[in-house]
């Protein structure tokens, strides 16, 4: 593994805790809805308003999420946890405390492996501390001089997943967000949808000299909703450190915020510690006391992984390891995928039109897979009129971005646009041989052994019949005249 050294004289620590919302219906403690869109505050109960005498009530389903998660990333689903107070006062905190858990969470542990991209790409296992569960607070919106409080998300049910101080880069610390991010949306835990909040990330970064084993003094850098946001802000904040460092000062341990109009980092508040929140076991909730029978159902209804799924894909489809990455990025995209090689017959060419036309269509018009209006057995269906010569791959391609975003039958719309590949023999015939009599310092070249020349003068071909003349026959004709004339 090369490891990249962001900065020459320091060496830097990076952990981070990442807030994703469980896919719930409901509030973790509530009945209430988790809906957005709507009024301000009407998606709350009384438990949400904190109003006297209610009591909170565990959401199972938060649980067999929360359990989910831990198995995916091998960490240990603790039969004992226990929910805390923590005590703090904002406007969008109307119990002036919130629910989570401290010293002992759900989950234990853990780790996940990481893909770093760069000149030299390597791989990396990052261990977690734990993954725990807590609800959200609500929302403060200033508006002028007032201050408006939305609370329709204070109770919806999180898990904050805490890794160790292990990531070295902000290209790291990106590779493990899209991991992990792809990980919670592959087993339905949550929909990390990061526009909407729904994957959220604190950092916490720290310098120390090469070879130093102590820690620096950290920072946490809070509420980042984007990988593009954490990257530019884990830049910014080193760069401050070292510059306060080299000037002999020290770093103080504090709350910061980016600003990615300046691009800079500023500090909210000094940071507090977690005596500060006076954490004490809730006495509204009794411990949670899970049963082995219980972990084990919710293993049983896992899906299949990505990375089991990135190793059937090479060794039962043949693919490479590159391709069964990017196929299995996410589960939407790898079902799509096997829906559509099983409907061809054969994995590897549907793997290259998925991973470069269809994944290039998505990107141009912003949409996921899911939400895609492209049948897999469509795509399937123009990657075989490809092969069989019925169109040419140039006509196909031009189909791929409205056939992912209306869907339809390209096999119809090839008949009714006169997209079909042109094989018949008098055309092609004449028109190679036209091309030959047009360039025939070419064909001396490919006649002296340069194969690759071949290629120039099937595309002055393919020119000359609009992309339409097939290209297997193009380059038989051409190769029989060449070496027969």
């Amino acid at each position: 593994m090369n490891a990249p050294a962001p900065h020459p004289d320091y060496e830097v620590v990076i952990g981070l805790e990442v807030h994703a919302q469980l896919a719930t219906r409901s509030k973790l403690f509530s009945a209430a809805p988790v809906a957005y869109g709507g009024e301000p505050n009407t998606s709350v109960s009384p438990v949400c308003l904190a109003l006297p005498g209610v009591l909170p009530v565990l959401n199972r389903r938060a649980v067999e999420l929360a359990i989910r998660a831990g198995l995916a990333v091998h960490g240990e689903v603790r039969l004992h946890s226990v929910f805390a107070r923590k005590n703090y006062f904002y406007p969008d905190l109307p119990k002036g405390y919130q629910i989570s858990q401290f010293e002992e969470p759900v989950i234990a542990g853990g780790w996940l492996d990481i893909a770093v991209d760069g000149p030299e790409p390597y791989t990396k296992r990052v261990r977690l501390t734990r993954i725990h569960m807590e609800e959200d607070a609500g929302k403060s919106i200033h508006a002028g001089d007032a201050t408006h409080v939305d609370l329709d998300r204070a109770g919806v049910p999180l898990l904050e997943i805490v890794s160790e101080p292990e990531l070295r880069s902000p290209a790291e610390a990106s590779a493990y967000l899209r991991t992990l991010r792809s990980v919670l949306r592959y087993i339905d835990v949550s929909e990390a949808d990061m526009e909407r909040g729904h994957f959220r990330c604190d950092v916490n970064v720290s310098l120390r000299p090469h070879g130093s084993e102590a820690l620096g003094t950290r920072t946490e850098v809070k509420n980042l909703n984007s990988f593009k946001s954490v990257q530019a802000a884990l830049e910014a904040e080193i760069e401050r450190q070292a510059e306060l460092l080299d000037a002999g000062g020290e770093v103080v341990q504090a709350t910061m915020a980016f600003d990615p109009d300046t691009g800079l980092t500023r500090v909210l508040r000094l940071k507090e510690n977690a005596d500060d929140y006076r954490y004490f076991p809730d006495p509204d909730l009794v411990p949670l006391q899970l049963s082995e029978a219980q972990i084990e159902a919710v293993r049983a209804e896992l899906p299949e992984l990505a990375d089991a799924r990135c190793e059937r894909f090479q060794s039962e489809h043949g693919l490479s390891e590159y391709d069964a990455r990017g196929l299995t990025a996410s589960r939407a995209l790898a079902d799509f995928f096997e829906a559509a090689a099983r409907h061809h017959g054969q994995a590897k060419p549907v793997a290259n039109w998925v991973l470069r036309d269809v994944q290039r269509a998505l990107s141009d018009l912003g949409l996921e897979i899911e939400e895609a209006a492209v049948r897999p057995e469509a795509l399937a269906d123009l990657v075989d009129a490809v092969e069989n010569g019925r169109t040419t791959a140039q006509s196909a391609r031009g189909l791929v971005p409205e056939l992912v975003q209306t869907g339809g039958d390209p096999l119809a719309w090839i008949r009714e646009r006169g997209l079909e590949a042109v094989s018949d023999e008098g055309v092609l015939e004449k028109t190679v041989a036209a091309v030959m009599k047009d360039n025939p310092e070419d064909v001396e070249r490919v006649r002296a052994g340069e194969a690759k020349v071949l290629n120039f003068l099937m595309g002055q071909v393919m020119k000359q019949t609009g992309g339409k003349a097939n290209p297997k026959a193009v380059r038989e004709l051409l190769a029989a005249r060449i070496s027969g004339s």
